[in-house]
């Protein structure tokens, strides 16, 4: 990515960061960081492990074919591509794109794009596993309801399917069969037309996404071990919010939490910086195991002072990363490997 498009990437990137710190005003920010007190410290380092866990996750997929390519690096990259998911209004993917172009010139173009791909289905499995880990946990500390736990059963056998559905696609690609399927229904067909042009290259991306679970398992798992830790160890941050008001949680409450407000968050992707549903989702989630719903809204607050940390870090990792020549966009790029 030339230095151009990076500090373009980097002042939208600072200007929503002003917004979001405007929106949030500054006394209440400094407010909540005086309730939580040192213990903000601590909350904002255990990101760093998270964002390290993860980071080894997306290099393992890459090292196996790009061994040059350095974990510091890597680790950089995660850093900042997850500060421009954070500051991403909508589905929180604006760092996807910037992992693509970020690997341009370091690595070969189909495997950047396939190593992103299959990053987030990784990360999607391990969302999936994690979510089933916090039903166990549910069960266990909470004493369900039976309407509740009938509703934590239809969703465990839900992730159950999904959890299978990726797995398949890990097996079998993705764009083959979309690409067949959209060409199959005469309303999408003009999709499909498009879709023409760049199918050599989407084969090759998929033949990459299958190779990954079918000659490099020990990779898959370890990948997915390691995005899986890494939510376990974010829980702490929860684990530390609780301490720092005078509590005495239990880190399988923490998990609960950080599972429960992560299934809402991504079942509620639609809502713009997911304003209202964090805390609102924690209001009730606190109200479940016996905490004072109001201790909900708070939580959220630190979770977006932390978030807030680590997009000024983010960003601020971008103007250090290495210069790479060229500034395609991902289109372009699989457009320029189909040239003869």
């Amino acid at each position: 990515m030339s230095s151009r498009v990076r500090y373009i990437v980097l002042t939208i990137g600072l200007a929503i960061f002003s917004y979001l710190v405007y929106s949030y005003g500054i006394a209440n920010i400094l407010t909540n960081l005086g309730r939580t007190g040192w213990w903000f410290l601590p909350i904002v380092l255990v990101w760093a492990i998270v964002y390290f866990c993860n980071a080894v996750a997306w290099y393992s997929i890459l090292h196996d074919h790009h061994p040059d390519v350095s974990l510091l690096s890597i680790y950089r990259l995660t850093i900042s591509a997850f500060a421009l998911n954070y500051v991403t209004p909508f589905l929180n993917l604006g760092g996807e794109p910037y992992r693509v172009m970020a690997l341009n010139g370091r690595v070969d173009k189909h495997r950047a794009i396939s190593s992103v791909i299959l990053y987030n289905m990784i990360r999607w499995l391990a969302h999936f596993f994690f979510w089933i880990t916090g039903i166990a946990v549910a069960i266990a500390v909470l004493t369900p309801s039976l309407p509740f736990a009938a509703a934590l059963a239809a969703i465990c056998i839900a992730l159950t399917f999904l959890v299978a559905f990726f797995m398949s696609r890990h097996k079998n690609g993705i764009f083959e069969s979309l690409i067949s399927w959209i060409s199959s229904k005469r309303i999408l067909k003009r999709y499909a037309a498009k879709l023409e042009p760049h199918k050599p290259t989407l084969l090759v991306i998929d033949k990459q996404i299958k190779q990954l679970y079918l000659h490099q398992r020990k990779t898959f798992y370890k990948s997915i071990a390691f995005e899986y830790v890494s939510r376990i160890i974010a829980s702490l941050e929860f684990y530390f919010i609780l301490k720092a008001l005078g509590y005495s949680p239990t880190f399988l409450q923490a998990i609960y939490i950080n599972a429960a407000s992560s299934f809402i968050l991504n079942m509620l992707f639609f809502v713009p910086f997911e304003l209202g549903t964090r805390e609102g989702g924690l209001y009730f989630i606190m109200q479940s195991i016996g905490y004072t719903q109001g201790i909900g809204i708070f939580i959220g607050l630190v979770n977006r002072l932390r978030e807030l940390a680590w997009i000024l870090i983010g960003m601020t990792g971008m103007l250090k990363s290495h210069k790479v020549e060229g500034e395609d966009s991902l289109l372009e790029m699989m457009e320029e490997e189909e040239k003869p």
